[in-house]
């Protein structure tokens, strides 16, 4: 029961917290009116052809309390995807997106499994098995360019049939989880991360997020964003961004169906006592260049299993490290 518990946990925590400290649509900005520098545009430049790579990593230090046993878990994961414009017109710009590859590394106690897709002879795991189906994966995103807003997703389809064949106990969560809607709040934290009209020093603003995951509950946050200028990092003038933000989780209604789950969630309270970051911004390159946001996590869960009921305390600490990249990063290249 303890190891489903811990496999349960990393997925609400690498799941719903990578996406959500990523940055989505702003939603209103403020000036502050003692500062008043010269304005500056953050916008995203796309360009039929154009081609760059993004990096995902994210490590997860946990200490969880179960049926009176310390836990102490530790995982990282990194994603490389690859973005192609494909067309570009003031009503709408159309990328191709491709998952290049994946590793993955779950330590709990003494027990470790992982998983890297550009190693050859990988043993065959659980954490193998979810992830090998993701390799090639390619999606056509429809982006609103005023907004940023994601506004179709295509290649869904194939997508969570990669997922099902691969991990059949799995279909019915997998089903409520990858809908269309959540596919495209996934996609749009990649380019939504600028503000919707130039900013000076100190201007703001501010955006909400919802992200369902079905039986395993939902989460709720609130970001702000203010500009802080111009920073040389990498050899290179950025422009920065600093984010303050709150994630709250809300258990799964008790009507809500299992999934297909060996578990249910009766009830919880997480919450992220912290949550911090910072962007860079390239407004030559006109895309984002770096980001990275922590977030401090607390709280309990009720978990049942069959009669059996266990409350799980958990401390949690996430860093998600997001990097774009002009060429495929070298340790993903095939040889």
């Amino acid at each position: 029961m303890q190891r489903t518990i811990c496999l349960l946990l990393t997925g609400l925590s690498l799941t719903a917290l990578a996406v959500l400290a990523q940055d989505k649509k702003p939603e209103k900005t403020e000036q502050k009116p003692s500062e008043k520098p010269a304005s500056a545009e953050l916008k995203w430049t796309f360009k039929p052809g154009d081609k760059f790579y993004q990096k995902m990593t994210t490590t997860t230090d946990q200490a969880l309390k179960i049926q009176n046993q310390d836990v102490k878990q530790d995982q990282t994961q990194e994603f490389v995807f690859s973005w192609t414009v494909k067309s570009a017109s003031p009503q709408k710009v159309e990328l191709e997106q491709k998952i290049e590859s994946v590793s993955m590394r779950i330590r709990i106690g003494s027990n470790e499994i992982s998983y890297n897709s550009t190693s050859k002879d990988q043993p065959e795991n659980p954490v193998a098995n979810f992830f090998k189906p993701l390799i090639g994966a390619t999606f056509t995103i429809t982006l609103d360019p005023k907004t940023n807003h994601v506004i179709d997703v295509q290649g869904r389809e194939d997508f969570v049939k990669r997922l099902r064949d691969a991990n059949p106990n799995m279909s019915q969560l997998l089903g409520q989880i990858l809908s269309e809607d959540q596919l495209k709040q996934m996609a749009e934290p990649a380019f939504a991360v600028t503000p919707p009209s130039p900013v000076t020093v100190g201007s703001s603003w501010e955006r909400e997020a919802h992200l369902t995951m079905g039986p395993l509950g939902s989460y709720d946050a609130n970001y702000k964003y203010t500009y802080q200028g111009k920073e040389k990092k990498d050899s290179a003038e950025l422009d920065k961004i600093e984010v303050q933000a709150s994630i709250k989780y809300k258990p799964p209604e008790s009507t809500q169906a299992g999934g297909g789950l060996p578990f249910k969630i009766e009830s919880g309270n997480l919450e992220a006592k912290e949550v911090k970051g910072t962007i860079y911004f390239d407004s030559k390159k006109g895309r984002t260049h770096s980001s990275e946001m922590v977030v401090n996590l607390t709280g309990k869960l009720t978990i049942s299993v069959g009669d059996q009921k266990a409350e799980v305390e958990l401390t949690q600490k996430q860093t998600t490290r997001t990097e774009t990249l002009d060429s495929l990063p070298q340790e993903t290249k095939k040889p």
